[in-house]
């Protein structure tokens, strides 16, 4: 079997759920899917899949490689595509979903260049912050922090957004740069409260050195608050790296502790509903802002 074909069948058994609804897409019986998968895991000398008779999960090898078999065959299609629309221009209205942060950090930028090279394409945005269903508000896009559950959605990774930790340099300057994660207990923080939670529990390293700090919170707020008061001297904050790129870039925040900060594997993914005769308009948009954000949130 082609190695492509066995990307795929495991790619679709991924996003189905089970060797039954697998099968049904691709064709084939459950016990053909299986064995495909089987003879997959005997080539590579790894187990995918955790199995049980009624649940199926994805082994931490699955789970690699499963990321990079969806952008293989993504980028397998999208150079179909080229060929195939390479006379055709992409127009009509994009209903994209972002959070407020994410629309004038990333999106409102980014549209000022893409409306230029492609003026028969507008964009109507809806917002993202609340977990809007992309399905009943008809959303072609939707610019998420997570995988959504739904597996009938494709989820494409676009950049990856740990968390940082920073503060201005005048108040840095003033109450000390903190150099261990306790440190922060001496100082004031900033924490972002969204959906009736505030976030003042911040994690720091991996496995045995893993620790969790409840910061003193002296001001909560959505993403964009936070930073205003970061920027205003006010205190330590924790926000995405999309957010504060460009002021930490321009000097006007310090990042601090960047060693033990957790890697949690955040990221800005652009999910939109089954690739199957996806619209040309949304193909262009997605490569494009893909292009454009990995050079827009670069870090020195």
């Amino acid at each position: 079997m082609h190695p492509i074909s066995e990307m795929s069948v495991f790619t679709e058994v991924v996003q189905a759920g089970s060797f039954v609804s697998a099968g049904r897409k691709l064709g084939l019986t459950p016990s053909g899917v299986s064995k495909k998968i089987t003879r997959f895991e005997d080539r590579l000398g790894v187990r995918l899949f955790n199995r049980t008779t009624r649940t199926l999960s994805l082994t931490e090898a699955g789970q690699a490689l499963f990321e990079r078999c969806e952008n293989i065959l993504v980028a397998i299609e999208e150079a179909e595509d080229t060929a195939r629309n390479l006379s055709s221009v992409p127009k009509g209205i994009l209903r994209i979903a972002a959070s407020d942060a994410l629309a004038l950090q990333v999106l409102v930028p980014f549209l000022k260049i893409f409306s230029q090279d492609y003026p028969e394409v507008s964009v109507l945005l809806l917002q993202g912050d609340g977990g809007i269903n992309l399905l009943d508000e008809r959303v072609d896009i939707a610019l998420l922090f997570d995988r959504p559950a739904e597996t009938s959605f494709i989820a494409r990774k676009l950049v990856d957004d740990p968390w940082i930790i920073c503060a201005s340099p005048a108040y840095l300057k003033q109450r000390g740069t903190p150099t261990k994660p306790a440190d922060l207990l001496n100082h004031n923080c900033l924490t972002i409260h969204a959906r009736g939670q505030t976030n003042d529990q911040w994690a720091f390293g991996s496995g045995d050195e893993a620790e969790t700090v409840r910061v003193n919170s002296v001001f909560s707020g959505i993403g964009l608050t936070v930073k205003a008061a970061a920027l205003h001297d006010m205190g330590i904050a924790r926000l995405a790296r999309f957010l504060v790129s460009s002021e930490i870039a321009s000097g006007k925040l310090e990042p601090i502790l960047s060693d033990s900060v957790k890697d949690d594997d955040r990221a800005i993914y652009a999910v939109y509903p089954n690739r199957q005769h996806l619209p040309f308009k949304t193909r262009v948009f997605v490569d494009a802002l893909n292009q454009y954000i990995n050079g827009a949130l670069s870090l020195p």
